[in-house]
């Protein structure tokens, strides 16, 4: 009897361990499922939408444009804007990425007339305007493309036009040289490719050997010497610059007048900086036109730089005493 009871009592103990056992394998299995299906490899969550845009303005010398960029600074479509004038055109590929200073998204680029022009370097020639793209520290991968038209009656004599380039100015720095350039000479532009902003301006050789000027029939305001001018005992109004650059043209005919109407009490005298790089270095000229005014005794007064309006330069003429 006793025998018979505690053969139950064991096959009890087996019925229960044999319980616990399948709930045991069946959680083990479940938690291998488990495990392997988040250490399996997926396929990605879709993103649910692309990245958040915004516009970013595009400023050509007062003409606007925007174009979609994303959070990242991405381009989402191919951009080409052109100025009103068709002088200035920027083309900035798709995905182009465009990051402001601090490595942010770019919110607008701007491009101007620079108000002076720097002084070239000794080997070229700046032909028509000088542009500002802003804003400085920005950065573009890929570069983006820069065109700017050209008059070719500007160019020195003898120089071809596929010899033309665009070059950036630095301050402090100064120019930099040109790594692509490709030249339309049906059309008078140059194309470059930019992934920086600085000053650029289109560039041309400097003709070698330099071309004797041309005799003038009649004396000019370039061809009175300064240190005579200075010497004369009169006051003297002298401006440095080049007689293709387009605010030194837009000087030439105000100070002819000056020099006409004032001619008992003024000098007037217009220096060319390619003949005359010792004054110019000598009077630290750094941008034309640059115009100073000496007084009798040959001593410097005052300077402007850039275009100044005849009736400024008069209003300046009356604080030194000359009506």
């Amino acid at each position: 009897m006793i025998a018979l009871e505690r053969a139950a009592m064991v096959l009890k103990v087996l019925d229960t361990t044999r319980k616990h056992w399948l709930v045991w394998i069946v959680l083990s299995i479940c938690l291998l499922l488990l495990a392997g299906c988040t250490a399996s490899p997926a396929t990605p969550p879709p993103s649910g939408g692309e990245l958040a845009t915004y516009q970013m303005e595009i400023d050509l010398l007062g003409t606007r444009h925007e174009a979609l960029v994303d959070v990242q600074g991405r381009l989402k479509t191919s951009v080409q804007v052109t100025s009103a004038d068709g002088t200035i055109s920027l083309s900035i590929g798709r995905d182009t990425i465009l990051l402001d200073k601090d490595g942010k998204p770019l919110q607008f680029i701007h491009v101007a007339i620079a108000p002076t022009l720097p002084l070239p370097p000794d080997d070229a020639h700046i032909v028509g305007a000088v542009y500002d793209l802003t804003p400085r520290g920005a950065t573009f991968n890929p570069p983006l493309k820069l065109t700017i038209s050209y008059d070719p009656e500007e160019l020195p004599e003898g120089v071809s036009e596929s010899e033309v380039f665009i070059a950036p100015y630095n301050e402090g720095t100064g120019w930099g040289m040109w790594r692509y350039k490709r030249v339309d000479t049906e059309n008078h532009r140059v194309t470059t490719q930019v992934d920086y902003f600085a000053r650029y301006a289109v560039l041309v050789p400097r003709e070698s050997p330099k071309p004797q000027p041309k005799p003038s029939p009649e004396p000019d305001l370039a061809s009175i010497p300064l240190e005579q001018a200075l010497s004369s005992g009169k006051p003297t109004l002298a401006e440095f610059g080049r007689g293709i650059c387009v605010p030194c043209k837009m000087m030439k005919p105000i100070l002819e007048e000056l020099a006409a109407e004032y001619k008992e009490e003024l000098n007037v005298v217009i220096i060319e900086i390619d003949e005359h790089r010792d004054l110019t270095r000598q009077y630290g000229i750094m941008t034309i036109p640059t115009q100073i005014f000496f007084d009798s005794n040959g001593q410097e007064i005052m300077r402007h730089m850039g275009f100044w309006s005849k009736e400024e330069i008069i209003a300046q003429l009356k604080k030194m005493g000359i009506d």
